[in-house]
């Protein structure tokens, strides 16, 4: 019988402020989604343990890497600042 993935908690951070925090953001949706971390790794195109350190906090991981894993997960980043110039006519729009 196949092992069944067990959940993992959501962090309880309100702002994604360091490696750990985004590793654990993962995990959670990743363990949410019932996926397990070979299959996730194949999904996303990158190595188990690549994403094992991602999920770990590993602050020396690739952005490349990262944004695998994000985007096959259907996790999407935003920023305030970024809405916020979205929203603005485009003379208005500038990078902070």
């Amino acid at each position: 019988m196949a092992k069944k993935v067990t959940a993992s908690n959501m962090p309880n951070s309100v702002f994604i402020e360091n490696a750990e925090i985004l590793g654990r953001l993962i995990k959670a949706k990743r363990t949410e989604l019932g996926i397990k971390l070979a299959d996730c790794a194949a999904l996303c195109g990158i190595g188990i343990n690549t994403l094992s350190r991602i999920e770990n906090g590993n602050a020396n991981c690739t952005l490349a890497a990262v944004f695998s894993v994000l985007n096959g997960l259907g996790i999407k980043l935003t920023s305030k600042e970024l809405t916020t110039a979205a929203n603005s006519s485009s003379a208005e729009r500038k990078w902070i």
